[in-house]
This record gives structure tokens, C-alpha cells and sequence, in this order.
């Protein structure tokens, strides 16, 4: 049940497994960002509104 994957099929799943990298390092990057902005906007918030 172990066959071998074609030239193609490795090529593509070494651009899958590098896309998902790069997406997982975007995504931590814009969870980051709006965590950021959030933070900011809540410390720019008058004390009555909190």
C-alpha cells in the first residue's frame, strides 16, 4: 500500500507543505498585528467607556 510518489506528485507536495508553512507564518503574523491594534485602541479608550 506504500507506493512511491512520481517526480510531479513529490514536486507538488514539497510547494503544498511550503505554501502551508509560509500561510501559517502570515496568519501568526496578522493574529499578532490585530491583537496589537486591539490592545491599542482599548488603551486609547477613556476610563468611563472601559
Amino acid at each position: 500500500m506504500s507506493e512511491e510518489l512520481s517526480a510531479a506528485e513529490r514536486a507538488e507536495l514539497d510547494w503544498l507543505r511550503r505554501e502551508n508553512h509560509l500561510l501559517r507564518v502570515q496568519k501568526e503574523m496578522l493574529l499578532r498585528i490585530a491583537t496589537e491594534y486591539a490592545l491599542e485602541q482599548r488603551t486609547d479608550e477613556p476610563a468611563e467607556n472601559r
